[in-house]
């Protein structure tokens, strides 16, 4: 009797474990829960800090670097198969997510080894939560990444680019509307940069106001860029033969932020990402008013 009450509430949760059961026999998903795992002696090794002799560390920082680079290839792989990207970008996160597991067992038994007695019980009380939360968090990251990039690469693919002669479709780069936010960040980026520039050592009210500029230039680049790579990939109809070509104005904002950051991280800036930042900007902005200017000559800039 004392055995049924046992099992009977191992019984209502074995079938919870189903679907784990299924991913680990899936052949489809081996890929995706390799890479997961490829990166756990990455993000180990960019996270790994030394802990001061006399302070408690609690939680610690994770590099999230090596999941993001591995959900994106997972994403790419898994473009054109019959196994959805998200899935697979679920596997990926779960599977990278033991390395944010072992890093914060790691930083909270130094918690629990050098603080008081009421540190060690806050740890122990803290860990299984925040435990749950950082792998649900990485999962649903590594998912959005993996799922945004197949969507980007199937965007690229030629059959979705032109549309064959004697085809109609509800929509075609005629009708996109992406060309207006990329237009506004060409006609804001340039003051918003005079007045970063003018403002450097000024008072605080120059302070800011170019900390004001900061906060809408950085989001309206990111809108920019995403703008930038939907006109770009509109399906275009059979009396329009300009193809853009993503290469070039996709990757020159991206070469500009990795150019910058290199060179910041060599100059040993204490934070190269800021200036990689403004290299992003700047590339992107010499991107968007050749593509716009390309775009009018053979699509128009009317609304339609």
């Amino acid at each position: 009797m004392k055995t049924n009450c046992i099992m009977a509430p191992l019984r209502s949760v074995l079938p919870s474990l189903q679907p784990v059961r299924d991913g680990l026999t899936d052949d489809s998903l081996r890929f995706a829960i390799l890479a997961g795992l490829a990166t756990i002696p990455f993000t180990l090794l960019l996270s790994w800090e030394p802990v001061p002799d006399d302070g408690v560390v609690l939680g610690g920082s994770v590099s999230g670097l090596p999941l993001l680079v591995a959900a994106v290839v997972v994403g790419y792989r898994y473009s054109d198969r019959e196994t959805e990207s998200r899935r697979a970008g679920v596997w990926t996160g779960l599977a990278g997510s033991i390395g944010t597991v072992l890093l914060y067992l790691a930083n909270s038994a130094t918690t629990m080894w050098a603080g008081s007695r009421e540190m060690t019980v806050f740890a122990a009380v803290l860990t299984p939560p925040a435990l749950i939360l950082g792998v649900g968090l990485t999962t649903m990251i590594a998912a959005a990444i993996a799922t945004i990039t197949a969507r980007a690469v199937n965007r690229l693919e030629r059959e979705h680019r032109i549309v064959p002669p004697g085809e109609t479709r509800a929509r075609d780069v005629r009708d996109s509307r992406w060309w207006i936010p990329l237009a506004a960040y060409v006609l804001l980026a340039p003051p918003a940069a005079v007045v970063l520039i003018v403002s450097e050592g000024r008072s605080d009210g120059w302070f800011l106001l170019s900390a004001l500029f900061l906060l809408v230039l950085v989001p309206l680049s990111v809108v920019a860029f995403v703008a930038l790579f939907i006109d770009a990939t509109e399906p275009r109809p059979d009396g329009i033969t300009w193809i853009p070509n993503m290469w070039m104005y996709v990757g020159l904002p991206i070469a500009g932020y990795v150019l910058v950051y290199l060179i910041a991280a060599y100059q040993q800036i204490p934070k190269p990402s800021a200036p990689g930042m403004y290299g992003f900007i700047v590339a992107l902005w010499v991107t968007a008013v050749g593509y716009l200017v390309v775009r009018y000559r053979h699509v128009g800039g009317r609304i339609r």
